[in-house]
């Protein structure tokens, strides 16, 4: 039986479907696995509707699929459009069984079942492994754990879940054996080779000199934000918030295994929503192994709750270089519509633990949301005020407010009538694309580190009010739109020297 397995994303991690892959091939099943990214996409520099495919790209997937018993497709919101399309086409030159995975058919099952002929509900990897044995068997599959289809009748079947995998070490680590694994590279769906595989693994951010390695070593979330993903884990999984971990040693053979295949990997990303969650037990274990074993520069993801200084000492002394702190607003009311409970005092305490490690980690990112249409601008002010407190130098990455389906806030939006009941902005939306105005700019110069006064003159509330009159708050935005058009020119020069290291070629 063969399975093929796309992912429509910007970029080529695709953890969960790489992770189905590696359990269906040690089921026993063949595999092969296909890759669209979009680097554009990737660069905030278009939204996530703007690249429906091609009928020559269907084609090219069409003599993918031709011996396909099943195609597997993962879908996140922003790709739903374009899962869709590809969906459609695929069931005009395919007789397959369709399966959309992830988090967006985990909160829409009945809406993606208008275009897949089977969902999965939440995580996958037994389900895929049981459904599979049970296509090749010939033997009835309706009753599979986390399975969603409608019956004869058209009605959707929710299959019960199963319970939550607690041993992850006995996953088998995510497949990069990309033998029979294809990319979307000048237009074309090509094998994907060494060199491939090292120029799709780069970063955008200039922390890493080459390609970088993402790993996750927890599932769960101790949070409940209200616009996040795992907000709508929890409403269908009560122990959601519980933190599952896989073990220091099973991480490090991961990432040991990886560079084996890709050994020009020169940096790794623990990509869990916040690794110092972990206790300071487990952080000294991982950091032990991980500078003895690795010993490459890495980035992982905090709060200011769990920003604790020994947890950053142990973890910079492994090699950690890069930290990326979620803050999201300063503004109490904000706050508590998203359900962060950090108070702006643990963020900068926060902060300034990370600052006392500059030699090591020389320019954290904190990670903004903006344009939400229920702040005004005292909110705005309350923000620039605590990000102006920042100790610099730092980043910030600014994401526009995205009312996600399945989250407690787009319930809430919806009800309070803030968006359209039938709202899909978050179908199209890129969140890293946001409004042009004089919030924006002054949050981008904080962010480039501009002369301190200056700054601290953006951030004057006589200042801040004049520039949010129209007539400067539209000059402001034409200056934002500068700096970020320059920004694009660098971050596509940085493409091309890259393809020019790893494929010997530019564009």
């Amino acid at each position: 039986m063969r399975v093929v397995l796309i992912s429509p994303y910007s970029g080529i991690e695709a953890a969960g479907l790489r992770s189905l892959s590696a359990c269906l091939k040690k089921a026993g099943f063949a595999t092969r696995m296909v890759f669209l990214p979009d680097f554009l996409e990737a660069m905030a520099t278009k939204h996530y509707n703007a690249r429906l495919s091609r009928p020559e790209l269907i084609e090219q997937l069409a003599a993918l699929c031709h011996d396909a018993d099943l195609i597997g497709i993962t879908v996140m919101t922003p790709s739903f459009e374009l899962a869709s399309w590809l969906s459609d086409a695929l069931h005009i030159v395919s007789k397959a069984q369709i399966l959309w995975g992830g988090i967006h058919p985990t909160v829409s099952p009945e809406e993606c079942l208008e275009h897949a002929d089977l969902v999965c509900v939440g995580e996958g990897e037994r389900m895929v492994v049981e459904l599979c044995q049970r296509m090749a068997d010939g033997a009835a599959y309706t009753d599979v754990g986390n399975l969603g289809y409608r019956d004869a009748q058209g009605a959707v079947v929710l299959n019960a879940l199963y319970p939550l995998e607690h041993d992850l070490d006995q996953l088998p680590f995510p497949d990069f054996d990309y033998t029979d694994h294809y990319v979307l590279h000048d237009d074309k769906i090509v094998p994907f080779t060494e060199a491939l595989m090292h120029y799709y693994l780069t970063d955008l951010g200039s922390w890493a000199d080459g390609p970088v390695y993402g790993v996750m070593t927890t599932r769960g979330c101790p949070y409940t934000c209200s616009y996040c993903a795992n907000n709508a884990y929890t409403a269908i999984y009560p122990g959601w918030s519980h933190i599952r971990r896989r073990s220091p040693a099973n991480v490090i053979a991961e990432i040991q295994s990886v560079r084996t295949r890709l050994p020009r990997i020169s940096a790794v990303i623990l990509r869990d929503d916040t690794f110092l969650a972990n206790a300071r037990d487990y952080i000294a274990e991982f950091s032990q192994l991980y500078k003895q074993e690795v010993a490459l520069p890495f980035r992982a993801y905090t709060t200011a709750q769990t920003a604790d200084s020994a947890k950053l000492e142990m973890l910079a002394d492994a090699g950690l270089c890069y930290v990326i702190m979620g803050i999201q607003s300063g503004a109490q009311r904000t706050k508590k519509a998203y359900q962060r409970r950090a108070s702006n005092q643990q963020i900068l305490d926060a902060a300034r633990a990370i600052h006392t490690l500059r030699a090591q980690i020389p320019r954290p990112t904190y990670d903004l949301i903006t344009d939400n249409p229920y702040e005004n601008d005292d909110d705005r002010f309350e923000t620039l005020q605590l990000v102006n407190a920042l100790p610099a130098p730092y980043r910030l990455s600014l994401y526009a407010l995205t009312f996600y389906p399945g989250t407690d806030l787009a319930r809430t939006a919806k009800a309070q009538g803030m968006i359209p009941t039938d709202d899909r902005s978050a179908y199209r939306r890129n969140f890293q694309i946001y409004r042009l105005d004089y919030y924006n700019l002054a949050l981008f110069c904080h962010s480039l580190n501009l002369f301190k006064p200056l700054l601290d003159l953006m951030a004057t509330k006589a200042i801040f009010r004049l520039c949010r009159h129209k007539p400067l708050d539209w000059l402001s935005g034409q200056a934002l739109a500068l700096i970020l058009a320059l920004r694009k020119r660098k971050n596509v020069n940085l493409f091309a020297k890259r393809r020019l290291d790893w494929l010997g070629s530019a564009q």
